[in-house]
């Protein structure tokens, strides 16, 4: 199996470590994003195929860097979102950065929550 896999769940798709869960409906599990989230089925969370909702962006940075992506790719990657100073400050914890280098990372495009 995969060490990484996503997952829909309470409203976006986050990724998980497979060696650290089994995924089932309406059982909570941490995301790479630091998040804890419940996938359920009345959303058709476990369906596969119908996942509507859009990325993390912390866990697919989280998830690049996991993967051994230089940090350039990690840039690249990470301006492809729009990043809440919330979000920011998640990543910066999930990277351990500092908030400067997570805005650099990021191109510091922000919106207010």
């Amino acid at each position: 199996m995969q060490r990484y896999l996503w997952q829909q769940a309470d409203g976006k798709r986050h990724v998980y470590d497979t060696t650290r869960h089994r995924i089932q409906a309406e059982h909570s599990f941490t995301a790479l994003c630091g998040e804890t989230v419940t996938p359920r089925t009345e959303r058709g969370d476990l369906t596969a195929g119908l996942w509507f909702d859009g990325e993390c962006p912390v866990c697919t940075i989280a998830l690049a860097k996991a993967l051994g992506w230089p940090m350039r790719e990690l840039a690249d990657l990470a301006h492809r979102f729009t990043w809440s100073p919330e979000l920011l400050a998640r990543l910066a914890e999930i990277l351990h950065c500092t908030s400067g280098e997570v805005a650099e990372l990021t191109g510091a495009r922000t919106v207010d929550t």
